[in-house]
C-alpha cells in the first residue's frame, strides 16, 4: 500500500483499502445504494481562504505583542537613563543617568538655589533664602519623575507616554514645594519696617498753648497679594525682583477736624476766669484753664470740651482756699474737761458740685471778655455752744503724735508755731473729714507765717510756710495711733533725718510715718470714726524743740499696732554735688541748701483690732529718691 500527501487533497490509490473514511468537510456521495460499507470518499482540492475575522484577530494578536514587548524592550535598552524626549523646562537630558541629570539640575538652578528673588520696597532691598520663605526645590523628585516616563505605569500607559514622547517630547516641570504659612511669617516679620500706623490730627493745650499736629497716612504690608506675587516669581525658577505691595491707610482724624477744634480751643481760652468770694478773688487764667481741657477723638472729629474730672478735683483745690475751716469754738482739755477758750464765728463752705457745673458752663460759652463768677458758698453756724459742751463726751486721750525739730532754723520754728496755732483746739465733728490744708488756711504774713526753705518739686526752695509739714506729719502721727481712716497722705520725696525721732510712737524711732502737705496741691485727710466729737490739742515746747498733738474724745474699743517697717530698694546718693544760683545772694557766696541722701522705699503697715478682732489693715508706703548735696550760689 502506498500513501501521498499532496496539498490540497488527499488521493487513496488501493481501492480494497479498508480503513473506516475519514469524515471531511462537503457532501459524501455514495454510488451504490446497496452497499453495505461505507464508501471511501474522495476530498475535493480546495484552496482555504482568510476571512476578515481571522484578519482581525491576527493583528489584535500582532498590537498586544507590540504592545507588550516595545514599552518592556524600550525599558531594557535604556536601562537607568532617561527616555529620548524627554527634557526638563527646556534642558534635554534623554539618554542622561540620575546623577548626571542631578548635575545638569543643580548646574541649570544654581542661581535660583543661591538667591531666589529680592524684595524691594522704597528703597529697602531684602534677599530671603528658599528656607525662609518656606520653598523648597525638591531636584530628587524631579529626576525620578524624569527616569519613570515611559516606564510606569500598564501597557498603554507607557506606550502612550512612548507616543507623546516619539511625537512632541515631554517638558517637565520642576517640583516646587512651598509652604504659604511661612512665608507669611516672613512678611510678617518685614512689617515694622514697613509699615506705618495712620496718625490721626491731634491737638495739645500744653502750658496754656494751643498746638496742633497735622494728621499723616499710614501704609500697611499686603500679606495675601504679596505672597501671590511672591508664588508667581518663585514659578520660573529664576532669580526675580519683586516690589512689595502695600496700601495707604487714611488717618480717622483729619486736618480739617484739627482746624475746627483748634478755633474751639481758641474760643475756650479766649479770656480769664474771675472767681470771687466777699474781697477775695481767683484769676484762672489762660494756662489755668487749659488744665481742665481734655481733647478726645470722637468719630471723624475732635472734642475740645472741660474735663468734669480735672475740673472736680481744681474744686476741691478751691476749696482749701475759700472755705474758713472750723467754725466752731476753740476749745481746751485740762482736769479731765473740756472748756471753750474762744468762741465760734460764721464760717464758710464752698458749695462744690454747684461750682463745679457753674464754672463748666460758663468757660463752655463762647465769650470773648472777661468771666467772672461769684462762688456758691454756703454760711456755717457754730453748733457747739457752753450750753451743749457736756454733749460732746470729750473725756480722754484717743490719739497721740510727736515730732522733734532740734536744731532747726528759727523761721522753721516761727512756722511751725503759726501751724500749731491753726490746728490747736479745733473740733473735729462725727464723721467729718478734716483737711489739713482748709483748717490752715492762707499762709501768709497776716497768719503768722514767714518765708523759708521748703521741699518744693522735689528740692528745697525759699517759699511761705516753710516748715509747715512738721505740723501736717505730728497731726498725722496723731490720726495714725488713733486708728482714724487715713484718706490722703502724701511723703516727701526724699529722707529727712528730723522726722525719726518719735517716728513710731512706742515702737522707736524711724522713718516712713511723715505727711508733706503744699496748700492747693497735697493735703492730708483723715474722718473721725468714733461716733463722737474729737478735739485737737497742738502743744510747741521750745525747749526740748518737740511738737505734739493730741486728739481727745471717746476713744472707742480699739488697739493700733504697728508691723514693719520693711526697707528695700536702697539707692546710694549721688556723688556729684548740684549747684544752684541765686541772684538774691551776694555773690560769691554758697550756702548747702540740701544733705545727700540715699534713696530707699519704706513700707509701713497699721493693724486695727475692735474687741479683739483685726478689723482693717492700712499699708503706708514712701519713696525716698536719692538726692545729692545742693549748693546755692550767690550771683547778686
Amino acid at each position: 500500500m502506498h500513501r501521498r500527501r499532496l496539498e490540497g487533497e488527499i488521493q487513496v490509490d488501493d481501492p480494497a483499502y479498508q480503513r473506516p473514511p475519514r469524515r471531511l468537510e462537503g457532501e459524501i456521495q455514495v454510488d451504490d445504494p446497496a452497499c453495505q460499507r461505507p464508501l471511501r470518499r474522495r476530498r475535493r482540492s480546495v484552496r482555504r481562504r482568510t476571512s476578515p475575522l481571522q484578519l482581525g484577530l491576527g493583528l489584535l494578536v500582532f498590537f498586544v505583542a507590540a504592545t507588550l514587548i516595545l514599552p518592556y524592550g524600550l525599558s531594557l535598552f535604556f536601562v537607568g537613563q532617561a527616555m529620548p524626549g524627554v527634557s526638563v523646562q527646556g534642558l534635554p537630558i534623554a539618554g542622561q543617568n540620575q546623577e548626571a541629570i542631578n548635575i545638569a539640575l543643580e548646574s541649570r538652578y544654581s542661581d535660583f538655589l543661591r538667591q531666589p528673588l529680592t524684595l524691594s520696597y522704597a528703597g529697602q532691598t531684602w534677599a530671603p533664602t528658599l528656607e525662609q520663605l518656606g520653598v523648597q526645590l525638591d531636584t530628587a523628585q524631579t529626576t525620578a519623575a524624569a527616569l519613570e516616563l515611559g516606564r510606569y505605569g500598564n501597557p498603554i500607559t507607557r506606550l502612550q507616554d512612548l507616543w507623546y514622547l516619539w511625537r512632541d517630547g515631554i517638558d517637565l516641570a520642576p517640583r516646587l514645594v512651598i509652604d504659604q504659612r511661612q512665608m507669611q511669617n516672613y512678611l510678617v516679620s518685614l512689617a515694622p519696617t514697613v509699615e506705618k500706623p495712620p496718625r490721626g490730627a491731634a491737638l495739645s493745650l500744653a502750658a496754656g498753648k494751643i498746638i496742633g499736629t497735622p494728621s499723616a497716612t499710614g501704609r500697611q504690608l499686603l500679606i495675601d497679594d504679596n505672597t501671590a506675587e511672591i508664588t508667581f516669581a518663585l514659578r520660573t525658577l529664576t532669580p526675580q525682583q519683586v516690589t512689595l505691595r502695600t496700601r495707604l491707610l487714611e488717618p480717622t482724624v483729619d486736618d480739617k477736624a484739627l482746624q475746627v477744634a483748634e478755633a474751639r480751643a481758641r474760643e475756650l481760652l479766649s479770656s480769664p476766669l474771675k472767681l470771687t468770694h466777699g474781697e477775695r478773688d481767683w484769676i484762672w487764667d489762660q494756662e489755668r484753664l487749659a488744665e481742665l481741657l481734655s481733647v478726645e477723638p470722637v468719630g471723624e472729629q475732635l472734642v475740645v470740651q472741660v474735663d468734669d474730672e480735672r475740673l472736680t478735683k481744681a474744686i476741691e483745690r478751691l476749696a482749701q482756699f475759700v472755705d474758713s475751716g472750723s467754725a466752731e469754738p476753740r476749745l481746751r482739755f485740762t482736769n479731765g474737761a473740756a472748756q471753750i477758750v474762744q468762741p465760734g464765728q460764721i464760717g464758710w463752705q464752698l458749695r462744690q458740685a454747684e461750682a463745679t457745673q457753674l464754672i463748666s458752663t460758663t468757660i463752655s460759652q463762647r465769650q470773648s471778655v472777661a468771666r467772672t463768677i461769684a462762688l456758691p458758698v454756703d454760711d456755717i453756724q457754730p453748733q457747739i455752744s457752753a450750753a451743749n459742751l457736756g454733749e460732746l463726751r470729750i473725756q480722754e486721750l484717743v490719739g497721740e503724735g510727736k515730732s522733734s525739730f532740734a536744731g532747726s532754723a528759727q523761721y522753721r520754728i516761727t512756722n511751725i508755731k503759726a501751724g500749731a496755732a491753726r490746728m490747736d483746739g479745733v473740733l473735729i465733728a462725727p464723721d467729718e473729714e478734716f483737711s489739713f490744708n482748709t483748717q490752715l488756711g492762707d499762709v501768709n504774713a497776716e497768719n503768722g507765717f514767714v518765708e523759708g526753705y521748703a521741699v518744693i518739686g522735689n528740692r528745697t526752695r525759699l517759699e511761705w510756710g516753710g516748715g509747715v509739714c512738721q505740723d501736717s506729719t505730728t497731726v498725722f502721727r496723731a490720726a495714725f495711733w488713733a486708728g482714724l481712716p487715713i484718706t490722703e497722705r502724701y511723703a516727701h520725696p526724699f529722707y529727712i533725718s528730723w522726722y525719726d525721732q518719735f517716728g513710731f510712737g512706742d515702737y522707736g524711732n524711724g522713718a516712713g510715718l511723715d505727711a508733706a502737705i503744699f496748700t492747693g496741691v497735697s493735703d492730708l485727710k483723715f474722718v473721725n470714726d468714733t461716733g463722737n466729737w474729737l478735739l485737737m490739742h497742738a502743744e510747741v515746747d521750745e525747749a526740748n524743740q518737740v511738737l505734739t498733738v493730741r486728739l481727745y474724745g471717746t476713744k472707742p474699743n480699739r488697739t493700733v499696732t504697728m508691723q514693719g517697717p520693711r526697707i528695700s530698694n536702697e539707692v546710694a546718693a549721688p556723688a556729684t554735688p548740684v549747684y544752684v544760683d541765686d541772684p538774691a545772694r551776694a555773690a560769691g557766696t554758697i550756702y548747702q541748701s540740701d544733705v545727700a541722701r540715699n534713696g530707699r522705699d519704706i513700707l509701713v503697715e497699721r493693724v486695727i483690732l475692735e474687741d479683739g478682732f483685726e478689723v482693717r489693715r492700712d499699708s503706708f508706703f514712701t519713696r525716698f529718691k536719692a538726692w545729692p548735696n545742693v549748693f546755692v550760689r550767690g550771683t547778686g
